[in-house]
This record gives C-alpha cells, sequence and structure tokens, in this order.
C-alpha cells in the first residue's frame, strides 16, 4: 500500500468536503451557533468582480437576526406587562365587587369602578323577566336591568357562555344611557340556581373591535362570576 496523502486541511479532524458536506445535511447547526459562526468569518473582504462578499452578506444576517431577537424580546415583555395589568385590575375589580355593602354600592361599582379599571365605557349585569324568578329589590333598580323573555338566548346563543361582539350598536336593554356609546362588546351568561332566571354580565367599549373573536375570556368570565355572587348575595339579603 502506498503512503496515503496527508489531508490538506487539517490531519486530525474532517476534510473540508466532510464538514461541507456535513453542513449541507444539518443547515441549522450555523443558524443555532451565530456567536460560532461570527467568530470564525475571515476579516478579510473581496470586493472584485463577481466574488461575492460572504462575510458582508453573513453579517447583515447575524445583525437582521439579531434585530428580529430583539425585536420578539421586547414583544413578549410588552405583552407579559400589558396582561400583568389586566390581571391585576380584573382583580381589584372582584374585590371592589365584593366588598360592595350593599345594592347601592355594587351599583357604583358597576357603573364607575369596572369601567376605569378595565378601560371600558359600560359594565351591565341584566336578568329576563319570569314569573319564577326571586322578587327584585327596589334598591336593585338601579343595578340590575330587565330583560324580556328570551333575551339571553338571542344575544348569546343556547349553547354558548360567552360571546365577543366586535362591532355593534349598544342595546339601550343593557347598557341604558351608555348604549350610545357601546360599539363592541362581551357577554357572559350568567347561570345561577335553577328557579333564577337566564341572567347576564356585559362589558361595553366605544372601541370597535375592542372584544374580538380569538381573545382570551378568562378574566371576563372570572369576573362574571363574582358579579353573580354579589348580586345574589344582597338579592336575597335586602328586603
Amino acid at each position: 500500500m502506498g503512503d496515503q496523502k496527508p489531508r490538506p486541511d487539517n490531519k486530525d479532524g474532517p476534510s473540508e468536503r466532510e464538514v461541507i458536506s456535513f453542513l449541507r445535511r444539518n443547515p441549522k447547526v450555523l443558524s443555532q451557533n451565530l456567536k460560532l459562526l461570527a467568530s470564525i468569518l475571515p476579516e478579510t473582504r473581496f470586493e472584485s468582480g463577481s466574488v461575492v462578499d460572504m462575510q458582508k452578506f453573513v453579517l447583515e444576517r447575524l445583525r437582521q437576526q439579531v434585530d428580529d431577537l430583539q425585536a420578539s424580546s421586547d414583544d413578549l415583555v410588552s405583552t407579559t406587562r400589558s396582561n400583568m395589568s389586566i390581571l391585576e385590575k380584573t382583580h381589584e375589580s372582584a374585590l371592589a365587587l365584593l366588598n360592595a355593602k350593599n345594592f347601592t354600592a355594587l351599583g357604583r361599582v358597576l357603573q364607575e369602578e369596572l369601567p376605569l379599571n378595565l378601560g371600558v365605557d359600560a359594565a351591565a349585569i341584566a336578568f329576563e323577566r319570569t314569573e319564577a324568578s326571586p322578587t327584585l329589590p327596589a334598591a336593585a333598580d338601579c343595578v340590575i336591568r330587565s330583560l324580556e323573555t328570551g333575551t339571553v338566548g338571542a344575544l348569546i346563543g343556547t349553547d354558548q357562555s360567552i360571546v365577543l361582539r366586535p362591532d355593534i350598536i349598544g342595546d339601550t336593554a343593557l347598557y341604558e344611557n351608555a348604549a350610545g356609546l357601546v360599539r363592541s362588546d362581551a357577554l357572559v351568561r350568567l347561570t345561577a340556581d335553577p328557579e333564577w332566571p337566564p341572567g347576564v354580565f356585559a362589558i361595553g367599549c366605544r372601541k370597535t373591535a375592542h372584544f374580538k373573536d380569538g381573545q382570551g375570556t378568562e378574566m371576563i368570565s372570572f369576573l362574571a362570576k363574582v358579579a353573580l355572587y354579589a348580586v345574589k348575595r344582597w338579592w336575597i339579603r335586602d328586603p
């Protein structure tokens, strides 16, 4: 056997052809190791004729990827802060509902604190009028709206618990004097004991598409349950 010729690049490592072949089979290696790629780029630039300045091209790609990563990071931080703010405001609203000492205080929370905390223009609680429903205390007139039978089903549907409406004209039966402001709202079905009438918790905003399909509804649903608890507590206790 004749003497084997030494590899031109590194006799102790893979040949240039083997490295190129490997990188072609595994193109993500370099993109996932940007620091390594940057460290091995040659300092010499080729700017003549048909020779491509590979270093400049790769550096531009690296710079763009770094900018994209930075933008994604900024978006993530912004979204996280926004979500934390919404969570905090929802908890503040829930505590305000629970701390209401009577229907008058509950009405003030619905009309003032909830819209301010949630960045909306109206909040309402309404129940349908039925013969079997509990007698509504006189003090609740400023808090609980009265709806015609079948209204909740018409607004939300029969098989949904919540609906987000991006482009509407506010319903006077729900929002009364604030109806003219409402152009988008979220409606949550209020599920109580069987003897209770169908009800709805509504939050309206003057901005079209403030509420729209695809948005998370956990916070609104939670707030609706707290509102229902507050209403039931005072509905039963008040004479």
